[in-house]
């Protein structure tokens, strides 16, 4: 139900989108805002990007622009991204080849895309391209557009995360943790003196137990030089608490002898957000706790769509007690939505 408030938002957004010249910035719409738009409030060529300001900072929920052109509406997908910062287990090059590949075929054989622009400098990629719609109403041809990009990068995802898990499975035979069960890795992560084993310990029991939760699969492990260690974990899981979240879910482990603070969280969300769209979850499991400064963090945050969710050593050791790790973790999470 659009509410007044609503509706003097989509006035005051009209007016600066007519204001707006097509040689200028692009115009912040949020999301929901969407729906109040349609092609006649937008003149040709007017870039509209979805999200909002936040601490000065536009946050996207959508790596492209949206715009007119003839009455129609299109978007333009943005697919630029540094190696430094990639962290899929399929290369960046191949990766967007495939999504190249993807474009190619369907503009052959539906004509509703094109390729825009392609350049690999050797330290990025870039890649965008064009997707036409038939919406007038720009919610709908949003939505409809996101659609379009989801299915061309369709199958480079299956591929990434079938050779991230193979990458999983493999570090799991060399690190010499396979066959060791569960109470055995626990008391390594709790007895172990180096920092390598402690890491090592502590990434082998996480994902065994997520890979207990039904629909959940770990499908790749990044250690850092940091020793942080990243796994991720495939969400297909019919739980509608986690079924509405998004793809990949993102976990790092620290065992610690302090406790995380607000630095570790904020950074971790990072990650998070650096994931392209495949990630609004992850969970920080900091074996010896939290420092109370993540709480201010949390609640800062409690309006966006990224979610990190603090797990304690005890909520480990709880989890594994009861046998039921699962019910844990949907604890974990409850708690900090709540937040």
């Amino acid at each position: 139900m659009t509410t007044n408030e609503d509706r003097a938002e989509a006035e005051e957004l009209k007016f600066f989108i007519r204001s707006a010249s097509a040689e200028g910035e692009p115009v912040g719409v949020p999301a929901p805002y969407l729906k109040l738009l349609n092609t006649s409030d937008i003149p040709d060529g007017v870039m509209i990007e979805v999200g909002q300001i936040k601490d000065g900072v536009r946050h996207l929920d959508w790596n492209g622009r949206l715009y007119c052109e003839s009455g129609s509406i299109r978007g333009e997908a943005d697919y630029t991204w540094t190696r430094k910062y990639w962290y899929a287990p399929l290369g960046m090059e191949y990766y967007l080849d495939l999504i190249r590949r993807g474009i190619e075929v369907r503009q052959a054989q539906r004509g509703d895309v094109s390729l825009s622009h392609f350049e690999d400098d050797g330290a990025f990629i870039s890649l965008t391209f064009e997707i036409r719609t038939t919406e007038q109403n720009l919610g709908a041809a949003y939505e409809a557009i996101k659609a379009v990009c989801h299915e061309i990068e369709e199958t480079p995802n299956a591929i990434s995360d079938d050779i991230g898990k193979r990458v999983a499975d493999a570090a799991r035979r060399l690190s010499g943790l396979f066959q060791t069960d569960i109470g055995q890795l626990l008391s390594r992560v709790e007895t172990s003196k180096s920092p390598d084993d402690k890491g090592r310990s502590l990434e082998e029991l996480i994902s065994r137990l997520f890979e207990k939760i039904p629909g959940f699969s770990v499908v790749g492990r990044v250690r850092t030089k940091t020793e942080e260690i990243d796994i991720e974990i495939l969400n297909d899981s019919m739980d509608p608490r986690f079924r509405r979240e998004s793809a990949i879910l993102l976990a790092e482990c620290k065992n610690w002898t302090e406790r995380c603070g607000k630095n570790e969280f904020v950074l971790f969300k990072e990650k998070i957000e650096n994931r392209s769209d495949r990630c609004s979850l992850g969970f920080l499991i900091s074996w010896n706790g939290f420092k109370t400064t993540i709480t201010k963090e949390m609640l800062r945050g409690s309006r966006e769509r990224t979610l990190v969710v603090p797990i304690s050593g005890a909520d480990v050791r709880k989890a594994i007690a009861t046998a039921a790790f699962d019910t844990v973790i949907a604890e974990c999470w409850r708690q900090a939505v709540n937040t």
